[in-house]
């Protein structure tokens, strides 16, 4: 009896576990299946499931965006509050543009600050290894010098890219860019270098590629708010500029204000690549992009307010990744089953309306901006060249019409004379005496006679 006793208040003693379901896999994937989350600080924790015999015992259920067959046929739950439907993704989906489809969810979990409801970006808040402030603080992986003797063989820029199709049409702007400027391509698409190996037949990583490179296209298959990923992350981690596309506003992601190159800075890909070719040739130019890697400044006065904002959080505090995410989703799990949780029944996830998904798709007409201070100058040299052109396209008619008229007035006199020449008189002038000649020319004269 003791024993049971002993038991049962062990069983009350531990922390109270609460789970949440997933109602779809993860890419197919079964990653999340007993996932425990008992690193948040709360006195509880929670378990994730993809078994959907405990639905009724779940109060939040996941769906992944991409795995989703909108099948979920427990509405009523929703309508109610008894469930919360949480909607996952961590790209931008053409489905979640619709209002139709996801006024369903109560709750987005995603890469959006402005609209999730637990935030999870590409990077890990916090300081030490694997955050995203310890990328930007590694120290470049080759010293100028080195990248300049690279350059013998390379282009200043590098790409690696694996998404032929982006939805944004970003491969357009490249074929643009490639027409002032040399770009080595890795990856599956637009190719035009193999993947480099070391010399014992091992492939580099992707960071080693990229490392040997001044500059790398950070450019992001969505123009999203807030939608930025690991291709900024890994440029910053090996000392390489990155050159941006993306949100509209970036100031949560860099480094410091001078420390990338943003496509939206240049009206065109030509002046683009001009900034390039001349921060290639200018080391001192260059190395002000990465000087932040090099001061002993202290990080509150050297790396970007807004980056330190969201992502140099003190320990313990849930930031914007997925183990914040992951705790916010738990802390939610148990103020729902206890009661706590004001559920506003209401509530659905808005449409997403600030994706731009063809930025890039009329790239291919692009044309030189007008440059106010020389527009003047160069419309009265485009008017001058057109008054040389009218006065030289007059003299050239005025000389046709003189040689026109010069030989019309020949061609007058040579018909005067042929028509003198066809008239009876004339022939018999022409034909004097001849009898039998002229004996042929009455025959053909009365032949044709009506």
């Amino acid at each position: 009896m003791a024993e049971i006793t002993n038991a049962v208040q062990e069983r009350q003693d531990q922390p109270k576990q609460y789970p949440i379901l997933w109602w779809t896999t993860w890419f197919g994937q079964t990653l999340e299946e007993g996932r425990i989350i008992d690193n948040c600080g709360l006195p509880y924790s929670c378990r994730f499931t993809l078994d959907r015999n405990q639905y009724d015992e779940s109060k939040i259920i996941i769906a992944h965006a991409p795995s989703f067959q909108f099948d979920f046929p427990h509405l009523d739950d929703l309508k109610s509050g008894r469930k919360a439907l949480l909607l996952n993704t961590q790209a931008p989906q053409g489905f979640q543009i619709s209002s139709i489809w996801t006024d369903i969810f109560t709750h987005m979990w995603s890469y959006s600050f402005g609209t999730a409801d637990f935030v999870e970006s590409y990077f890990a808040a916090g300081r030490g290894q694997g955050t995203f402030i310890e990328s930007i603080l590694a120290k470049p992986m080759y010293t100028i010098q080195e990248k300049n003797t690279f350059r013998k063989d390379l282009a200043p820029v590098a790409w690696i890219v694996s998404n032929c199709v982006a939805r944004n049409g970003r491969h357009f702007y490249v074929e643009q860019l490639l027409k002032h400027i040399k770009v080595d391509i890795y990856g599956r698409c637009m190719t035009n270098m193999a993947w480099p190996k070391h010399p014992d037949g091992r492939e580099f990583a992707a960071h080693e590629v990229m490392g040997r490179y001044k500059f790398y296209l950070s450019i992001e298959n969505n123009n999203c708010d807030d939608y930025v990923t690991e291709k900024i992350q890994r440029p910053y981690s090996v000392g390489v500029v990155p050159i941006l596309d993306g949100p509209k506003d970036y100031s949560r992601f860099l480094a410091t204000n001078h420390s990338s190159l943003r496509l939206d800075d240049f009206e065109t890909s030509k002046q683009l690549a001009h900034r390039i070719l001349e921060l290639d040739q200018d080391d001192a130019a260059y190395m002000k992009y990465l000087d932040y890697k090099e001061s002993t400044a202290p990080i509150e006065s050297l790396l970007n307010p807004r980056l330190l904002e969201t992502y140099d959080l003190p320990q313990g505090k849930w930031g914007p990744d997925g183990d914040g995410a992951r705790c916010g989703i738990c802390k939610m799990a148990h103020d729902m089953a206890e009661g706590t949780y004001q559920f506003n029944s209401s509530k659905v996830i808005g449409a997403d309306t600030t994706c731009n998904f063809t930025k890039w798709a009329t790239i291919s007409h692009e044309t030189e901006p007008i440059n106010q201070e020389t527009e003047p100058i160069r419309r009265e040299a485009e008017l001058y060249w057109w008054i040389v052109a009218l006065v030289v396209l007059a003299v050239f008619t005025g000389v046709i019409v003189i040689i026109v008229c010069y030989k019309s007035r020949r061609a007058k006199r040579s018909l005067q004379v042929l028509k003198n020449n066809l008239t009876p008189s004339g022939w018999r002038e022409k034909l004097g005496n001849d009898s039998t000649r002229m004996e042929d020319y009455q025959l053909l004269t009365s032949q044709n006679e009506d």
